[in-house]
């Protein structure tokens, strides 16, 4: 059955490319994507994180003691069902440092994953979620976590070269879900293409049909974002989360990627959020873990929570092991990071 969905992942990818809107492609991106451009044909996607396809997307360099610590702690933490419950049976990808446990496989990448949706599920009811979407699920780790928590309907929203992998992964996972791709869309996406398929795949520009989503998932990837596309998904996400829907948000304090400082404390958030569940991520202290409820008035606690994260970033940038983040005042560093990135891109 994979065989021959590669020629539909293919397809879609062809089409994903040709109508590419490169304002959705920050600098980091078209760096990222510049170093394995040759790699996207389906004959690499069965070795697609062992050969560098999936690089930028998958944290592999744990040693296996770290890895082996991580799990241990896991398991200590929520028990051995519960994390067999969330391994994969097989290796895809056929990642290098793979591990496993009884019959089942892992890498240090998704131990995250497992780690963030065990905390949320210890005060969520994931049975009652009808959509999920995620922005920028990169080869798909983490909603793969998630549906096997429930049977929801997910949307994942990324560039083609990341839903050519997500597309594959999850595919091999779930080859009984029906699949949507960007390839399948005809003059535009439908509220029957959403309703009559289990997992939709798109690009930022194909645009979704008036629908209500429960929960919007970003992972890592607004931290690499430009400032204009980050303000679009929040944006996008006020236009379309159901009424007391739910936002998990979990990005560095900062990082200067794209060509300048993305700090979590700018997002445009506002106080029409909820804070659930604010705090340092799991065993990656640069990193903060955000899970957001939405209101309906402005008696939310975000704005607060925002001059929170705003100091822990400072003492952050104190401790860089970069001495120019450490030494320079904020101001001057963006300015001489702008400039750099305005010599880079010529």
């Amino acid at each position: 059955m994979i065989e021959i969905f590669k020629k539909k992942i293919q397809e879609s990818f062809n089409v994903s490319i040709k109508n590419y809107e490169q304002n959705y492609k920050s600098y980091h991106w078209k760096y990222q994507i510049g170093k394995k451009k040759n790699l996207f044909d389906t004959y690499n996607l069965k070795n697609f994180r062992s050969n560098n396809l999936s690089n930028g997307l998958d944290d592999q360099f744990y040693s296996k003691n770290e890895t082996n610590f991580l799990f241990s702690t896991l398991v200590k933490e929520f028990g051995e069902e519960f994390i067999s419950q969330m391994l994969d049976n097989l290796n895809i990808g056929n990642v290098n440092d793979c591990y496993k446990f009884k019959d089942k496989y892992y890498s240090s990448n998704e131990l995250f994953h497992i780690f963030h949706l065990a905390r949320i599920k210890k005060q969520f009811d994931f049975s009652n979620l009808n959509i999920v979407c995620e922005i920028g699920p990169g080869y798909g780790s983490f909603i793969s976590k998630l549906l096997k928590l429930c049977n929801t309907k997910v949307i994942l929203i990324d560039l083609p070269e990341s839903n050519f992998l997500s597309s594959y992964y999850l595919k091999s996972l779930f080859p009984n879900k029906k699949f949507f791709l960007s390839n399948d869309i005809k003059d535009k996406i439908t509220k029957e293409n959403i309703y009559e398929n289990d997992i939709i795949i798109i690009c930022p520009w194909d645009k979704l049909p008036e629908i209500k989503i429960d929960f919007f998932i970003n992972s890592r990837s607004m931290m690499e974002m430009n400032k204009e596309t980050i303000s679009y998904y929040f944006q996008f996400i006020k236009k379309f989360l159901s009424k007391n829907g739910y936002f998990l948000c979990i990005n560095r304090y900062y990082k200067d990627t794209v060509g300048y400082p993305i700090e979590l404390y700018n997002y445009p958030f506002d106080n029409s959020w909820k804070v659930i569940i604010s705090e340092e991520s799991w065993y990656q202290n640069h990193i903060h873990f955000l899970f957001l409820r939405r209101i309906n008035d402005n008696s939310g606690d975000m704005l607060q929570e925002i001059k929170k994260i705003k100091k822990i970033t400072k003492r952050k940038i104190k401790n860089d092991p970069r001495l120019i983040r450490r030494v320079i005042p904020d101001f001057l560093y963006k300015t001489y990071k702008k400039i750099k990135f305005l010599i880079l891109k010529k």
